[in-house]
């Protein structure tokens, strides 16, 4: 993982991206390693302008099962797979991804960055008509 950031171009980097992400597919002790990679691939998609495939990718990943991933790390990849879904506007999945953090979390952590990611935009909040 230490040489994606030395790669020399855009497109050696995706290729060694995509080899990791199937290497390390199934295992479990690099299973961390993997999401973290799939994160980086879906941020490169959303860089580019593919919100919507940036989303799929992440979609892919069921972070929640992870057991070697910590809770706050673990929260922040949920709080990332609804941000990109809001992007593309997938509000019921988003929704339903959104029950996937317990909001007791957000009481006692200790993280203020994390609580303010997971506060919702004024934009995002349903409008009510009639």
């Amino acid at each position: 993982m230490t040489y994606l950031d030395k790669a020399p171009s855009m497109d050696v980097r995706l290729s060694l991206l995509e080899t990791l992400r199937v290497v390390t597919d199934g295992k479990i002790f690099v299973e961390t390693e993997r999401a973290r990679l799939t994160r980086l691939l879906a941020k490169i998609k959303e860089d580019e302008g593919k919100v919507a495939e940036a989303a799929d990718i992440l979609q892919q990943l069921q972070v929640e099962t992870l057991g070697s991933m910590d809770k706050k790390e673990k929260t922040d990849f949920i709080l990332e797979q609804m941000r990109l879904l809001l992007g593309k506007q997938d509000y019921i999945r988003m929704q339903m991804v959104s029950k996937k953090i317990n909001p007791r979390y957000f009481d006692k952590a200790d993280d203020e960055e994390i609580q303010v990611r997971a506060a919702p935009p004024a934009w995002s909040r349903p409008r009510r008509f009639g």
